[in-house]
């Protein structure tokens, strides 16, 4: 019973794995236009995903263009403290 259920699960897998393959080369246009998207705006959104279906360059994000939000270590709005009086809790308070 093992080994059929073995041999079952190997066929899935390959079954599978042969699909996937098959998506990716067929719809390779898409994946480099995603992958550009992700490399120049590091995200993407729906607006982003539909341009890329329909196989157009992917428009800028909604939010591309907001100011990051400023203030403390690397703009997280984490407040500096002296040496030896730590803010561990108090972190999430900020926010």
């Amino acid at each position: 019973t093992a080994h059929l259920i073995d041999e079952e699960i190997r066929s899935v897998i390959d079954r599978n794995y042969e699909r996937s393959e098959r998506l990716l080369r067929e719809n390779m246009d898409k994946l480099h236009l995603m992958a550009e998207a992700l490399i120049k705006y590091e995200t993407i959104d729906r607006f982003q995903i539909d341009d890329i279906m329909e196989g157009k360059v992917p428009r800028p994000p909604q939010s591309w263009g907001e100011a990051p939000p400023s203030g403390g270590a690397a703009g997280l709005g984490v407040k500096k403290t002296p040496k030896g009086k730590g803010t561990f809790g108090k972190v999430a308070e900020q926010y």
